[in-house]
């Protein structure tokens, strides 16, 4: 069976989901029906918070994938096993997904999908004990450490990150520290800038709960300077600004940041639904009225 999962792969936008979706739909009608493309039009119409037509979508890549297909094309099987799955986190039943994960990150090793037992090993890592996500991020960095293809060696500096915001969940905060720095010079080294920026900032942050004010300040500050130069906004990193002069006394920039930072991060949906008291935090500091 004919596997175009790269193909369909490239056409996944997170920042645009509706093109996304009309892309996977376009390509159904071109081509025909086709337990790939269901798959990822399910994983389109999850992220858009349409979970109806989501299940519909992957009960159809279910029946089509057959018995052969998983020996040919094992990168199908556990594509559909990641989507079902991720479908039920994204439905806050995480329970439900872990079976459905475990089955993708064991076929993914046993056929050497690296890139997608590491994709497997992050959900896994999200829907967890404390101690078991990083049991789970450490297995997925081991995997991409080691690995030989590409395209599993791209997931190291997401990795970092993720071994990092755990760590410092942790309190384990010069580990996280580490971790973040890592992922820094790893993400600038392959050209990505803005991945290189944001866990600089998050190695800020750090900075800044260790008490190191002025020189998580001084981070912040290269880190914003970078960003405006490319032309590029990030709500956390006003966010950051706003903590160091809020907790400098420095009322009148901390208010300016707060804002900034409320303005930027009440626009993503996500956050606006997992992290309401923070919102409401930002707006309130930040004087936002309206």
């Amino acid at each position: 069976m004919k596997n175009p999962e790269n193909n369909l792969e490239s056409f996944w936008n997170p920042l645009d989901l509706q093109a996304t979706e009309s892309v996977y739909r376009a390509w159904l009608e071109r081509e025909g029906p086709s337990p790939e493309v269901f798959t990822w039009l399910g994983r389109a119409e999850g992220a858009l918070g349409r979970f109806g037509d989501a299940r519909t979508s992957l009960e159809k890549a279910e029946k089509g994938i057959e018995d052969e297909a998983v020996i040919s094309a094992p990168a199908l099987k556990i594509r559909w096993l990641i989507e079902r799955a991720r479908l039920y986190i994204l439905d806050k039943t995480p329970y439900q997904a872990r079976n459905l994960l475990v089955n993708a990150w064991e076929l993914a090793r046993k056929t050497g999908e690296d890139s997608l037992a590491i994709e497997t090993a992050q959900l896994l890592s999200v829907s967890e004990s404390l101690k078991s996500q990083q049991e789970w991020i450490a297995r997925a960095l081991e995997v991409a450490e080691k690995s030989q293809a590409e395209k599993a060696k791209h997931w190291l500096g997401s990795l970092y990150v993720a071994m990092g915001l755990k760590l410092y969940d942790l309190r384990q905060f010069d580990k996280a520290l580490a971790a973040f720095e890592k992922s820094s010079h790893f993400s600038h080294e392959q050209g990505l800038e803005r991945e290189s920026l944001g866990a600089r900032c998050l190695g800020g942050k750090v900075l800044r709960t260790l008490g190191k004010l002025e020189e998580a300040l001084e981070v912040q500050k290269a880190v914003l300077l970078q960003l405006d130069q490319a032309g590029w906004r990030d709500g956390r990193v006003y966010e950051e600004m706003a903590e160091i002069h809020h907790t400098l006394k420095h009322e009148a920039e901390a208010q300016q940041y707060f804002e900034l930072a409320y303005r930027e991060l009440s626009s993503d949906a996500w956050i606006v639904d997992n992290q309401p008291v923070q919102i409401k935090r930002l707006r309130s500091l930040g004087k936002v009225k309206g």
